[in-house]
């Protein structure tokens, strides 16, 4: 018995020498591949990671925009309430100042707020606001921030710009939240994680730029008296 097992034995150790040039070559050609599908799942991982952040910001983002105003007198929203909400709402991904220029993941984060009201069947108010870090601020008093002049559209342009901001009946109002994480011009996915994959975006945002790495949207109906923002 015994001697039969160390003939297994060495047939085994033949057939190892005869095939171990073999062997090493397919371990050789095998190893980028495995590399590459570390990195192809790390990326997945990462860019769903990524989503979950931003969605997390837009519901955040939506809460403070209702709330915001509760202790005031005039709830009407300012550029300011902006800039603090776009602020506040960022800081699950970004930290310290890291929203800011120089931007060390190669983005900055974008909150924008188109608000509607039906006046009639075929006629809207419609009002963007925003905040921003593409500045060269530290601090949400020096972001970005502007809630532009009023405009009538049509309900052609309503559906056009985004289906789910066109209301049932006169006097309803929708608020479309908008949050980015937008590319600066010295971009590179490995800052953001990334190894395969490149986060990109490919429908521009509403204000039809398209240097975009990640994009959320969230509908909303706002507390009376907070829109038209004002600055």
């Amino acid at each position: 018995m015994r001697g039969g097992v160390f003939i297994l034995l060495r047939r085994a150790l033949r057939l190892y020498r005869l095939h171990k040039g073999g062997i090493l070559i397919e371990f050789t050609f095998s190893i980028p591949v495995c590399i590459t599908l570390l990195f192809f799942v790390s990326d997945h991982y990462r860019f769903y990671e990524m989503q979950n952040k931003l969605k997390s910001s837009a519901y955040l983002a939506a809460s403070m925009l209702q709330q915001i105003g509760n202790t005031r007198t005039d709830k009407q929203l300012t550029k300011k309430d902006f800039a603090n909400i776009a602020y506040a709402s960022c800081l699950n991904f970004f930290h310290t100042n890291s929203m800011f220029n120089p931007w060390p993941f190669g983005v900055y984060y974008v909150l924008a707020c188109y608000w509607v009201k039906r006046i009639n069947s075929n006629s809207y108010q419609w009002q963007h606001c925003y905040g921003t870090t593409s500045t060269n601020g530290t601090s949400p008093a020096e972001m970005n921030q502007k809630c532009k002049n009023t405009e009538t559209k049509t309900l052609s342009q309503i559906e056009t710009a985004y289906p789910d901001l066109v209301c049932s009946k006169d006097g309803d109002e929708r608020v479309l939240i908008e949050v980015i994480y937008r590319k600066t011009s010295g971009f590179d996915k490995k800052k953001l994680g990334f190894f395969i994959l490149e986060p990109k975006v490919s429908k521009p945002a509403l204000d039809n730029n398209s240097n975009n790495a990640f994009i959320f949207y969230l509908v909303i109906t706002p507390k009376p008296g907070l829109f038209p923002g004002k600055n």
